[in-house]
């Protein structure tokens, strides 16, 4: 069945044994064509690949993945032949309705058959600006802009923009690709240089993707084709996928659920704007995407005041500024939508000690997001953010620490002790309230600059 190779393809362990692979070499297959291909090496494996990680196109459209042990040079000529059974399985899965009302993300069925095929349409790349905001890894930038630049649609512009970098080689970087724009954005803090995309940018669609993912040549297609889809959607988010498995941490954080939020589309919206209904789709946000690969309608964002300059990379809270503007939506009553058909290809943190700060970041920035940011949205709705945030944390310490202790080698303890060690720290501390202050001062160090109205 289809959940044992969605089961497999996260767990990545080897076949008997808990341990997870070490590395891992990513291919595409393409059931259209019967061909698969290996992703270009970017980084040098740190260990001979122990077997593939697949993910399977069908009418351009992911719609499975499987991990298989053995000689990469051997499964790649007989792949097409084993994920073709994935996919038709992929295809005819039920696709499980929750009861309406519950506050969970509803599943619609995926556009993979022929009939529905996405790339019929036509999209009008006038529509949409990409904002990719980056600081001092000039690298990372030239392989995101050299992707964009082979994109099947002109969007309206490509727009870098740059974080109080130390250095000049982000602008030239960014001089060597025609179709970007230069912007450079002196107050630090991710959340800043994505109000500074808003504020510069015209279009009525605006894009983020990190500096350290590769569109799929036709993410600006399917983005276009999803808001065309749902008129009534604030946010589209897509299928964020590894873009390479060369190290052990790599592996470690797809196994562990990566950025991936699966096949098929998904829809979340509160029954009404009332704080009680906002907050039961607020605590399933996770489900719904990620910052690396997330799109707005301009007007909708800006009418909920943007990115909150306290939260993110940049400050003491450290992340938590994707999510928080979504939830603000929600709050707001928007619609948000997951559509797996937008990919972006995402480089993970390749040590363990850079996947452990990650972690420690994602426990500062949820407990930031949740308990430091509701208060802007008034007491109510505070109030129901602090009870989300006390589940949220209980629940995934619990599952995490869980897993810790049956199957150490696949979730090592020490990534569970980090995100909890986030979370407890953000609290204690108030990192929230030490990240408002630097941003006043950012602000008032940097007067001239534009601003978007106070949240």
């Amino acid at each position: 069945m289809l959940s044992r190779v969605r089961r497999l393809g996260r767990r990545m362990r080897r076949p008997g044994s808990s341990r997870l692979f070490r590395c891992l070499v990513v291919a595409d297959v393409d059931l259209d064509t019967g061909t698969a291909t290996p992703r270009p090496v970017l980084t040098p494996f740190a260990e001979p690949p122990e077997g593939v990680h697949a993910f399977v196109w069908l009418h351009g459209v992911p719609v499975a993945e499987l991990t298989l042990a053995g000689d990469p040079v051997v499964l790649i000529q007989d792949l097409p032949r084993l994920a073709r059974q994935a996919a038709a399985e992929a295809v005819a899965d039920h696709l499980a309705q929750h009861r309406p009302g519950d506050g969970r993300p509803v599943d619609e069925r995926m556009p993979c058959t022929a009939e529905d095929d996405p790339w019929r349409a036509t999209a009008d790349g006038g529509l949409l600006t990409v904002v990719v905001c980056t600081r001092d890894r000039p690298d990372d930038l030239e392989l995101c802009l050299t992707a964009l630049d082979a994109m099947t649609v002109d969007v309206a512009e490509v727009l870098v923009v740059d974080n109080a970098s130390t250095t000049d080689h982000t602008r030239e970087v960014v001089a060597s690709h025609p179709r970007a724009r230069y912007v450079r954005e002196p107050r630090r803090g991710l959340d800043w240089a994505r109000n500074r995309g808003l504020i510069e940018t015209r279009t009525p669609l605006v894009a983020y993707v990190d500096d350290d993912v590769l569109v799929h040549p036709r993410y600006a297609e399917a983005l276009l084709m999803a808001f065309a889809a749902h008129p009534d959607a604030g946010a589209v988010t897509g299928l964020v996928t590894p873009a390479e498995l060369s190290t052990p941490a790599q592996v470690q954080f797809e196994a562990a659920g990566g950025f991936g939020r699966g096949y098929r589309r998904r829809r979340l919206q509160a029954a009404s704007t009332d704080p009680h209904d906002t907050a039961r789709v607020v605590f399933h946000i996770g489900a719904i995407g990620t910052g690396a690969s997330m799109a707005f309608r301009r007007e909708r964002i800006l009418a909920v005041g943007g990115f909150d300059p306290a939260l993110d990379v940049g400050t003491p809270t450290r992340g938590g500024g994707d999510l928080e503007a979504m939830c603000r939506l929600l709050t707001a009553g928007d619609l948000l939508v997951y559509e797996p058909a937008v990919v972006v290809r995402h480089r993970h943190r390749r040590t363990m000690a850079e996947l452990r700060a990650q972690r420690r970041s994602d426990g500062t920035g949820s407990a930031s997001l949740l308990v430091g940011g509701g208060r802007k949205l008034g007491p109510t709705h505070h109030r129901q953010w602090k009870l989300i945030a006390a589940r949220w944390f209980a629940k995934n310490t619990a599952w995490t620490l869980a897993g810790s202790l049956l199957w150490p080698r696949a979730r090592p303890m020490s990534l569970t002790l980090a995100t909890a060690g986030g979370w407890i720290a953000a609290l204690t501390r108030d990192y929230y309230r030490e990240a408002v202050a630097q941003a006043r001062r950012e602000a008032a160090a940097h007067p001239d600059e534009p601003v978007l109205h106070p949240l």
